[in-house]
């Protein structure tokens, strides 16, 4: 199939990450656009390449642009077309949102946030450009080392996003923490207390769209680790099938809550010491020196991609 046509580069252009207004304090829209084009920034300036944050409804033309997420939530088809139209390539970046067609269909190309979700667009899409560019840790979060005096295990997150949430807490096997967009309940102090964070989600509990392993971050930026679904397939990915603290999908609250107090009664034993090492690599591939490698080498240096962010 013949690759797609992307508009003619007359010089160096502008890379514009492109958010909604009314989405702008969304945890995408914080960590996927503004975040993200302050490590492209990092990186172009080597390169005397500009890279900005632009809302939606701005006039935005003959430049790079990523479409976040938060901007394809009201007219996701009327923002690509219009920034085309404009003399932009375009980049469509859907973080968790489903992937449609109608969507897709008009982009350039596409930013994917997970190795599934790369081979998705993939095989959807094989004439357009799918650049890998794995989510990162909250680069808000500051250097963090988790203690290991004894058993602790937090769900940190929106309340909505896991299973089984209120019985583990009940049973005093979890505490709930929610991860307020810029810190603002100071949930990054409490995260040194916990050395387990609670991330049962199994597939059907969160629909069609492909989540990044966000979760497993925090808990690996923290020296913590990592309890998940076994069919939770990010997770897998990046920890192993054999990853000791995985719990099957169908479990019920009280098999979860079984689970916990099994990890509780070893706790230090030889899984968790694998776990640890498991997450240290985790702790690696998420960070910032990691992501700015990856955009300098995809972004900015000769290869497949080259023409796509000229």
């Amino acid at each position: 199939m013949p690759e797609a046509t992307l508009p003619e580069a007359t010089g160096p252009r502008d890379i514009v990450f492109v958010i909604e207004r009314a989405q702008q304090r969304a945890g995408s829209a914080h960590l996927r656009g503004r975040q993200l084009a302050s490590l492209f920034a990092q990186v172009a300036a080597d390169y005397g390449r500009g890279v900005r944050v632009a809302f939606s409804d701005e006039a935005i033309a003959d430049a790079v642009a990523i479409v976040n997420k938060s901007a394809l939530m009201p007219k996701p088809q009327s923002v690509v077309a219009r920034l085309k139209q404009a003399g932009c390539t375009v980049l469509v970046d859907f973080v968790d949102r489903r992937v449609t067609a109608a969507d897709g269909d008009a982009a350039d190309g596409f930013i994917a946030v997970s190795a599934a979700q790369y081979r998705h667009l993939r095989a959807t899409w094989p004439d357009k450009a799918v650049i890998h560019l794995p989510h990162h840790v909250d680069l808000d979060i500051p250097p963090i080392a988790c203690q290991w005096d004894r058993f602790a295990c937090a769900y940190f997150g929106n309340f909505d996003n896991a299973l089984h949430l209120d019985a583990v807490r009940e049973a005093g096997l979890v505490t709930t923490v929610e991860t307020l967009t810029g810190n603002k309940n100071h949930w990054f102090e409490v995260l040194p207390g916990y050395n387990l964070h609670y991330a049962f989600r199994p597939r059907a509990h969160w629909g069609a769209g492909f989540k990044p392993f966000t979760k497993g971050f925090t808990a690996a930026h923290a020296g913590a680790i990592v309890v998940v679904a076994d069919d939770d397939e990010e997770a897998t990915e990046l920890l192993g099938a054999d990853y000791p603290f995985r719990i099957p999908a169908a479990a019920t609250a009280d098999a979860v809550i079984g689970h916990l107090r099994a990890m509780r009664d070893s706790f230090g034993n030889s899984a968790w010491r694998e776990a640890r090492l498991r997450m240290r690599r985790l702790r690696t591939i998420s960070s910032a020196p990691y992501l700015l490698h990856l955009i300098r080498a995809l972004a900015f240096e000769a290869g497949p991609h080259e023409r796509v962010f000229a």
